[in-house]
């Protein structure tokens, strides 16, 4: 059974018979994460941003577009299968190839990388049978993650803390935040991007840099990579169930940090609005990795209703066997960052756990 993607130039297949075409945009897909549809498809930059494809037959492609160069995670039928890559301006991925397989099977795709590696557009789906609705696959909860390469998944695939980065190894489904909404039975969806602070980006020599480049402005936007438009959290397909921002790290990286006091403000800024677009008091979990910002945190949020701190600046994780690029935490160090993320979201929430 051939279940492994591979990439090809669309022209290859136009002469296929037999073959079914479904506008993306019109396609009975469930696509979870900041998604833009038009009449040209389906398009997203966020790292985790994924599409649920129930279909009958043998044969399922897509056809996409990329700014860049991404990669993907898919499962079939619940069972994970190699990364596939998108790139260049109209290629088709083939997702499913198996004859003997003919039948209805489920398929998730989902974008691995952050948004710096480029908008992916899908523009149709190409069957030997037919797409079938989306049922029972959301899941009872959804939990908004808004971080740094933390969450993005910056070298959660790679072998070593000596590593430098590679896009092939980033890989957000190796995430406390994965980890922590498969143990919710939660759906998720991921806001995040390598380098960037709440109020400071990575080693600038600025206490402050500048606002719109900041996780501050992009919590706000329908795409990672451009400005505008902005998101309509009005519109969205999903409301948080709780919301769990892991921003520190980049903020109070080398060179000029920002005071305290600047810092606190921001970040009850961003609750204080997040709660605003949402209309509701939405619990809100922060996740402290650096140890100078820790009870910067406690402080600012110590009056905020449905608020709680998560520590993990203490050595969580060890600093051979659970690094990977750059030395950021693997998918074993993020695994023992979600262990105290979901203790803690238990408490605030008051929800049950289930087994991964």
């Amino acid at each position: 059974m051939k279940h492994l993607p591979f990439l090809f130039c669309w022209l290859l297949l136009t002469g296929c018979s037999g073959l079914r075409t479904y506008q993306a945009d019109e396609a009975p897909v469930r696509f979870v994460g900041r998604t833009e549809t038009t009449p040209r498809g389906v398009s997203f930059d966020w790292s985790g941003t994924w599409a649920d494809i129930r279909f009958k037959g043998s044969y399922l492609a897509m056809r996409t577009s990329d700014t860049g160069r991404n990669y993907f995670n898919l499962t079939i039928d619940g069972m994970p299968c190699e990364k596939f890559t998108t790139t260049g301006d109209s290629c088709l991925v083939v997702l499913f190839d198996a004859p003997e397989s003919r039948g209805e099977h489920l398929l998730r795709i989902q974008k691995a990388t952050e948004g710096e590696q480029g908008c992916v557009t899908i523009h149709d789906f190409t069957t030997d049978g037919r797409l079938l609705p989306v049922d029972n696959c959301a899941r009872p909860r959804h939990i908004e993650f808004y971080g740094d390469s933390l969450t993005c998944g910056y070298g959660t695939e790679s072998q070593s803390g000596d590593e430098p980065f590679k896009p092939e190894t980033e890989n957000c489904c190796f995430t406390y935040a994965a980890y922590t909404a498969a143990r919710f039975d939660a759906d998720y969806n991921l806001v995040c991007h390598s380098g960037r602070g709440l109020i400071r980006n990575y080693g600038d020599t600025a206490p402050h840099s500048d606002p719109a480049t900041t996780m501050s402005a992009k919590a706000f936007q329908l795409y990672d990579m451009q400005p505008e438009p902005l998101w309509d959290f009005t519109k969205s397909p999903y409301r948080p169930d709780a919301i769990v921002i892991t921003l520190s790290t980049n903020d109070f990286s080398p060179q000029t940090p920002p005071s305290g006091e600047a810092f606190a403000a921001g970040y009850r800024h961003l609750i204080e609005r997040l709660r605003t677009v949402y209309e509701e008091e939405v619990p809100v979990l922060c996740v402290v990795h650096a140890p100078e910002a820790v009870e910067v945190v406690r402080q600012a949020v110590a009056d905020l209703p449905a608020t709680a701190i998560a520590d993990i600046s203490w050595g969580v994780y060890n600093r051979t066997s659970d690094l990977g690029a750059s030395e950021h935490p693997n998918r074993f160090g993020q695994e023992k960052m979600a262990a105290i993320v979901i203790d803690r979201l238990a408490e605030l929430t008051g929800w049950s756990t289930v087994e991964p």
